[in-house]
């Protein structure tokens, strides 16, 4: 998963990339802020600012149905955390707010991101330690790099109707204006190819000219 912050304690940003939670990219102002939720997608977007014109700004440039927008502000006027709410912001943090707080908000959102071992359709473990998928039969499939984080980014957001390549690129990827999109087919078929292997099923449907689901 991405995440775009600015003005945010580096610790906490140390951490989320450290604990590989999270890509992060970090915004220098409010206009490269918006500059990059112009041109890259982001599961998540934490700012600290007091200025509703700006914050109202960053909102208009996402979808709130998909990127969480989690702000932290020593404004505390019931009118500025209320409007912000209402134009998509998911949540607005009062400062001071330690890490501890941040990340408990942040695990909220993304829980089985946060989770080293979780179930998927009751019937496959998925332990993003080992980079693994085990089934009740103790069938493994082991999977590194790429591949693992594009089949976890799929499984964790299972609930959408589809996810599209240039969205997968834009999350895995460090630098994905550096990468060609075919990249995502030649994973998604080595994906593909483990767990029929592994487990003789396909949960992997694609969704013409829109992209992949996991069902």
């Amino acid at each position: 998963m991405r995440l775009l912050s600015l003005d945010i304690n580096r610790s906490l940003i140390n951490k989320l990339e450290n604990d590989e939670l999270y890509i992060c990219d970090r915004a220098t102002d409010m206009e490269d802020a918006i500059y990059h939720c112009e041109v890259r997608y982001y599961n998540l977007i934490i700012i600290k600012s007091d200025s509703y014109n700006n914050l109202r700004q960053i909102l208009k440039h996402v979808n709130p149905r998909l990127t969480a927008v989690v702000i932290l502000s020593n404004n505390s006027e019931k009118k500025f955390e209320k409007n912000l709410l209402r134009y998509g912001a998911l949540s607005i943090i009062k400062e001071p707010a330690n890490n501890e707080l941040i990340l408990a908000k942040l695990e909220s959102i993304h829980r089985e991101n946060f989770q080293r071992r979780f179930m998927f359709k009751d019937k496959y473990w998925i332990d993003t330690l080992e980079n693994s998928v085990t089934d009740h039969n103790n069938n493994k499939l082991v999977m590194k790099g790429k591949p693992f984080s594009i089949l976890m980014y799929l499984i964790k957001n299972r609930h959408r109707p589809s996810i599209s390549k240039d969205e997968i690129l834009d999350v895995i990827w460090d630098d994905p204006e550096w990468v060609v999109k075919n990249v995502v087919e030649v994973n998604i078929n080595i994906i593909r190819k483990g767990i029929k292997n592994t487990f003789e099923d396909n949960f992997i449907n694609t969704i013409r000219h829109r992209g992949y689901q996991v069902t």
